[in-house]
């Protein structure tokens, strides 16, 4: 009977250990204040505007149903600075949300080519990153930065 007692801790110790090494999967993260934060912090070359909810749809070819909140900044188009955070329904529509982020990437990156080729190393190694149902994305000079907020508000860690 102890025995089986020590193999019953043994083994809830291990599960609790374990619990505690696997990635957040919720965030409590608002787009707009994420998108906003970043908007004010991150110091673009480029004045940024948020962009309509409807016209965020069209920039980005997201289905609607996959997304329960988003926010899109975008610069007048002399650079192509932009920050979108985008809150999907789950995991698997965070996913086809990062696709569709690259594919305005890629968009980008041909309009630019011939437009303002000294933006294309932006478009080349954006900030992406996708969070349990979160994906955030941010073109400028400032990535470091960037992860840095994102993190903040992720995690709730200081900014150093």
């Amino acid at each position: 009977m102890r025995l089986r007692k020590m193999r019953f801790l043994g083994l809830l110790m291990i599960i609790l250990l374990l619990s505690g090494c696997r990635q957040q999967s919720s965030y409590d993260l608002q787009a707009a204040e994420c998108a906003a934060v970043l908007a004010e912090k991150i110091p673009f070359a480029d004045t940024l505007s948020p962009l309509s909810k409807e016209m965020g749809l069209v920039l980005y070819p997201v289905a609607a149903e996959d997304v329960a909140e988003h926010s899109i900044y975008v610069s007048t188009g002399a650079t192509a600075e932009e920050i979108a955070v985008f809150a999907a329904v789950d995991s698997e529509a965070a996913e086809r949300v990062k696709s569709a982020v690259l594919q305005r990437v890629e968009e980008q990156k041909a309009s630019y080519a011939a437009y303002r080729p000294a933006e294309l190393p932006k478009l080349e190694e954006p900030y992406l990153q996708v969070a349990g149902s979160h994906v955030i994305f941010c073109v400028s000079d400032h990535n470091d930065q960037v992860n840095k907020i994102v993190e903040q508000l992720l995690y709730g860690k200081e900014e150093r």
